[in-house]
């Protein structure tokens, strides 16, 4: 089925759990989290009949995109092959976001995130995808289980893309746009690590379906950017795991549990794991010789310490005038497409819009992707 995969990742570190919360497409359909609750609304099966199930083929879908332009750069990302995977072994994943490094001196430089298939990127065709879908609905579970059941290994290359903060305004786009990517001809990515799946999980809910990713789990030497959606995301994944695990305490489950020593002032709650026997839970506190403390970072092996970031000028609720071009990086994605690619797109919204029923929308689509190249909507439409 076309769609746009998720593709994260728990880090169990010496220092505490790093999460990288991303997908199969190094950009975002918005670049604010005020309205994820409207795309996600959007995105729904219709409300009169609940139909379609999983799909975007639908009016209400297409008439946001239609009017919100910023989610171009990632519905062609969506018709195009990416959006078709032929295997989760042959599936980048980013983290879309712009997050910094910070080193020993406190100095921060920008960085996103990427995960590189050692066996390369593969897509299926729409007539291919059609006949799994229909004959295999988990075909792309059950190829990966089969493959490490069978010793071939998944591997991912972790890749680095790092620019200087006073590289910031280089660039002819804002780097905190999440609907923006950093193009690799200008800021190539560096290989740093590799990431081997050699085991299949032993019970799949306990170690799949109860994983909690976190966007606001990070280790000292990483912190955020003023990146409106990544904001966003730091308040919102701690509800969705409160409602999803049934409480507070899912970090207490096994496969969310740091592997170091930690403390915290949590206490109590549906699902409570651990027996607690300390006196205290707050800080500070006279009647446990003032334990557990918040780690100073200037402890002997480091703590977490918030980049100290200059800010100027006045705060309001308002983006960011450098967020307001939405055309050329769709345009760069469709250049760089083979003519095979770029008909697959052309397929991908024809056979989308064709599901749309009212025409206003459909034009209003058309006029969308004439911004971006005259002869993708005159064939797409």
């Amino acid at each position: 089925m076309r769609d746009i995969r998720g593709f994260a990742t728990k880090f169990y570190t010496d220092e505490g759990i790093f999460d990288l919360v991303g997908n199969n497409t190094p950009i975002f359909f918005i670049q604010d989290a005020i309205k994820f609750p409207d795309f996600v609304h959007a995105v729904k099966p219709e409300p009169h009949w609940a139909v379609p199930q999983g799909q975007s083929a639908h009016d209400t879908f297409w008439d946001y995109v239609s009017l919100q332009p910023e989610t171009l750069h990632n519905v062609m990302w969506a018709m195009s092959d990416r959006g078709l995977p032929r295997s989760y072994r042959t599936m980048e994943g980013f983290g879309i976001h712009t997050f910094r490094l910070i080193n020993a001196e406190g100095k921060a430089t920008f960085v996103r995130f990427h995960w590189k298939p050692v066996a390369g990127k593969a897509s299926l065709v729409w007539d291919e995808s059609q006949k799994l879908t229909g004959r295999d609905p988990d075909f792309h579970r059950r190829d990966l289980w089969e493959a490490i059941e069978a010793g071939d290994y998944p591997e991912y290359e972790l890749g680095l893309q790092l620019i200087p903060e006073e590289d910031e305004f280089a660039f002819d786009f804002d780097l905190l746009d999440p609907t923006k990517l950093i193009p690799e001809a200008l800021v190539p990515v560096q290989r740093v690590g590799k990431m081997v799946l050699n085991r299949n999980p032993d019970n799949f809910f306990a170690e799949n379906e109860q994983a909690a990713f976190h966007p606001g789990h990070i280790v000292p030497g990483i912190d955020f950017s003023n990146d409106p959606l990544l904001q966003g995301r730091l308040f919102s994944y701690t509800d969705t795991q409160i409602s999803r695990l049934g409480g507070p305490n899912f970090h207490e489950i096994p496969i969310n549990k740091p592997t170091c020593p930690y403390h915290n002032f949590q206490r109590d709650g549906m699902h409570r794991m651990d027996i607690d026997t300390n006196p205290a839970n707050y800080e500070p506190n006279s009647i446990n010789d003032n334990w557990p403390r918040e780690t100073p970072p200037a402890a002997k092996r480091g703590g977490f310490e918030s980049y100290a970031e200059r800010v100027d000028g006045e705060k309001i609720r308002q983006r960011s005038p450098s967020f307001g071009e939405y055309y050329s990086q769709p345009l760069l994605f469709w250049r760089s497409q083979t003519p095979i690619e770029q008909q697959h797109i052309i397929d991908g919204f024809s056979f989308e819009l064709s599901k749309v029923v009212r025409e206003w929308i459909r034009e209003r689509v058309v006029d969308q992707l004439a911004h971006i190249d005259l002869q993708l909507a005159q064939a797409g439409g």
